[in-house]
């Protein structure tokens, strides 16, 4: 089984996505451990000396003013864990957690945080064994996800609830089960395990890798689509789409032309219309300002997996420890407001080409995608379903980042950033679906029209999904066929057909 090294190289969304599905052990690298002593030797000397450091030697929040007296500075690290774990709603899903804790290592491996190994090393064994702690999944301003992390870090102490092994227990009970010795806490450890973005940060990187292969498999379906329409692919002729070159579309024209290898429609003669509809003729445009989306997502990820959020910041080399706002993540809460915003434009450029698709007087095939006539529906109600799901989306477009003030006097702006995270993730899911019914429905019409020769994607989705849902002749309930054909995408099931990404953009 792979081993990640925490602090050994930059680490990307790909790790976390292998930690967190995978099941990829994780350990400290021997640098990051010398690292990671050497802050703690920084926060013991000023521990000693009662200098005064935020959440050290003085109170948190408002009580920044007020002095920590020396005997209750690690009972306080305790304290500030306990005190700190609130929460609601139903608990993370165990891929997310993983993600956290993977997250929280990776933090603490920067040296940042002036904890001891130890603290990093008690997180990479609960991946080890898999103990998950119980985290509700409402409670973080994304000023650090402090709430939430504080959740997590109760079975590190003893505390809490965790899944050990599909059962929930008691924090210690899990612990022990693993084999885990629960921690006794020094000066500054309990805020440095809550004051994280942990959470955010480990689900936003699930969530880019999910949209990644999602766009990727959507383009595959419009290029079944157009084979079944007979679409016409001149918007993304090279020439028409560098006159303009707008950001994400020019790899998203590439990547149709390129999966629309082996297809006729490229001869003059082929396509049925000069001019499509817009869900058909400005696909690169919307799915490239998709791109563009998570273009800017991706660093803002990438920056915290391997960046040290604390604070305090413990600087080791200086010997010093210095407040920050490093906690403080807008950029990333903008960036997954736009990006939800960019998938509720493709969610609804989707579910309109699932209505063009259904309707005979753009196709030429049977109406509703059905021999039967007036007596059945066919497909039909898929095109509400994909309108009410990217309705969906569109709500979660509303953005989170807006929310921006906090209930502290003190800590009066707050990003929201795990809000943003969150509404991007659910807008995955939804798009996923909208993605099924579009898959099926496309697939039905390229049975219909039967072209004798069409790209080689078109044909392997169509047969792939031949496998989880039958053509349809009479009408039949499609609700567990569009969650069934969504499972597949979710898994990966499609992804054989697509082939590799095409690299460069150079013309036919």
């Amino acid at each position: 089984m792979t081993t990640i090294l925490l602090g050994d190289a930059p680490l990307g969304i790909n790790d976390v996505v292998a930690v967190a599905r995978g099941g990829a052990s994780v350990a400290i690298a021997g640098e990051a451990r010398s690292r990671m002593e050497e802050s703690r030797a920084v926060v013991e000397r000023f521990s000693a000396s009662d200098r005064p450091v935020y959440g050290l030697t003085r109170g948190l929040g408002g009580r920044v003013v007020n002095e920590v007296n020396r005997d209750d500075r690690g009972d306080y690290s305790r304290i500030v864990v306990l005190a700190r774990a609130c929460g609601a709603g139903e608990p993370l899903p165990e891929e997310a957690v993983r993600a956290a804790l993977f997250s929280r290592a990776t933090g603490m491996a920067q040296g940042g945080a002036g904890v001891r190994p130890l603290i990093a090393e008690t997180l990479c064994a609960m991946l080890e064994w898999g103990v998950h702690p119980f985290v509700p999944g409402i409670g973080s301003i994304g000023a650090s996800d402090l709430a939430l992390c504080a959740n997590m870090a109760l079975p590190v102490i003893g505390e809490g609830r965790a899944w050990f092994r599909g059962t929930l227990l008691d924090g210690a009970d899990a612990m022990a089960r693993a084999g885990i010795d629960v921690v006794e806490l020094r000066e500054k450890e309990g805020l440095a395990l809550c004051s994280s973005n942990a959470v955010s940060v480990g689900q936003a990187a699930l969530v880019i890798a999910d949209l990644e292969h999602l766009l990727e498999l959507m383009d595959g379906i419009v290029v079944l689509g157009f084979e079944a329409f007979r679409a016409n692919p001149g918007p993304i002729d090279p020439r028409v789409v560098m006159a303009r070159g707008a950001p994400g579309q020019a790899r998203a024209a590439l990547s149709l032309r390129h999966k629309l290898e082996g297809t006729v429609l490229f001869d003059p003669a082929e396509p049925r219309r000069v001019q499509d509809p817009i869900s058909l003729r400005c696909v690169s445009h919307v799915h490239g300002s998709l791109r563009a989306a998570i273009d800017f997502a991706t660093p803002n990820v990438t920056v915290e997996i391997n960046g040290a959020g604390d604070n305090p910041l413990v600087l080791a080399a200086d010997g010093d420890i210095l407040s920050t706002g490093n906690f403080h993540t807008p950029a990333m809460a903008v960036a997954f407001d736009t990006l939800t915003l960019a998938m509720a434009q493709t969610a609804t450029m989707a579910a309109q080409r699932i209505g063009r698709l259904l309707q005979n007087q753009f196709t030429g095939l049977p109406d509703m995608l059905t021999r039967h006539g007036t007596t059945r529906a066919g497909l039909g109600l898929l095109s509400l379903t994909s309108e009410t799901l990217s309705k969906e989306i569109h709500l979660l477009g509303a953005p989170a980042s807006l929310l921006d003030s906090s209930t502290y006097h003190v800590e009066d702006h707050a990003p929201m950033t795990w809000v943003a995270v969150r509404q991007a993730r659910d807008a995955v899911s939804h798009l996923t679906r909208i993605a099924a019914a579009e898959l099926i429905v496309a697939a039905q019409a390229f049975d219909l029209r039967n072209p004798p020769r069409h790209a080689r994607v078109a044909g392997c989705l169509r047969d792939a999904l031949r496998l989880i849902v039958p053509p349809l002749d009479d009408d039949r309930s499609m609700t567990g066929e569009v969650a069934a054909v969504a499972a597949a995408i979710a898994d990966g099931a499609f992804r054989d057909c697509l082939g590799t990404e095409p690299q460069g953009y150079a013309p036919r």
